[in-house]
């Protein structure tokens, strides 16, 4: 007996589909290493309980450069958002050069952008005529409960403004903006991007295999010398052995200590 296809699944999937593909993406350029004047993890508390919770609020999903999981496509990635995303957010804080290299692109483009910034830092002195918001680099939650409505108000006002009123330095300047062309992939451009595309997830995936091989056999390498020598060999040279990363074992450490330990040997 057919079964007919459950209709209300069908549309329900197209329905999901549908949204994910109008979901409107807030580009995030902020920085994102840890920097020596703040704690370590920083700036991700500051994306994770300020900038992604007023995206949010504003109706926007917050996207930012280490999101991209492949690590051959994550220059790519950036450079997809930031001509791209619906919006952007970026934080001026620590005075980032990739931030500022990044906020230059999107504003040649004339791309809708929001500038916030701790405060902790002079605001460089080329865009101190703009608008930006000013929180609290503490993250406290009371203040992290103001920061967020300011943040995603402005991000409300920016996307709703029109296009003279935008905080934008090619406005500002009367020049045109940046522009991509559009180029029509003939049948065999797309086999062979498609065939780029699949050649990059297998390196990726070849790469992570054999990190994890490599460690694997280091870490299995090393207790078999452990083995070896444990009923025989002093405590120092033990404790040496063990005190080795398995991550970080290289053959030639291995070769000496095997040579050295032969050496003790016919020395006894």
């Amino acid at each position: 007996m057919t079964v007919a296809p459950n209709k209300t699944t069908k549309d329900n999937n197209e329905v999901i589909k549908e949204k994910v593909e109008q979901e409107k993406k807030c580009f995030t350029i902020m920085p994102i290493a840890d920097h020596p004047d703040y704690d370590n993890g920083h700036f991700s508390r500051v994306y994770n309980h300020l900038i992604k919770p007023a995206c949010q609020k504003a109706g926007f999903k917050a996207v930012r450069a280490d999101d991209a999981k492949a690590s051959h496509m994550i220059m790519f990635d950036i450079l997809k958002n930031i001509i791209e995303c619906d919006m952007a957010i970026c934080d001026l804080s620590s005075k980032n050069a990739n931030v500022f290299y990044e906020l230059g692109l999107r504003q040649a483009f004339n791309k809708k952008t929001i500038l916030i910034t701790d405060g902790r830092t002079n605001t460089p002195f080329d865009i101190t005529g703009f608008r930006y918001v000013k929180y609290d680099h503490t993250l406290r939650i009371d203040s992290v409960i103001n920061d967020i409505d300011e943040i995603s108000a402005m991000l409300l006002e920016t996307e709703t403004a029109s296009d003279d009123d935008v905080n934008s330095i090619v406005k500002l300047l009367k020049i045109q903006p940046a522009k991509i062309e559009n180029l029509q992939l003939n049948e065999q451009d797309t086999v062979i991007f498609e065939m780029i595309r699949r050649l990059d997830e297998k390196m990726t995936r070849i790469e992570n295999s054999q990190k994890h091989n490599t460690q694997f056999k280091n870490l299995n390498l090393s207790k078999k010398l452990i083995d070896m020598y444990s009923t025989s060999c002093d405590n120092y040279l033990l404790n040496k052995l063990i005190s080795f990363d398995p991550n970080n074992i290289k053959p030639e450490d291995i070769e000496i200590f095997i040579k050295n330990r032969k050496n003790d040997e016919q020395s006894e």
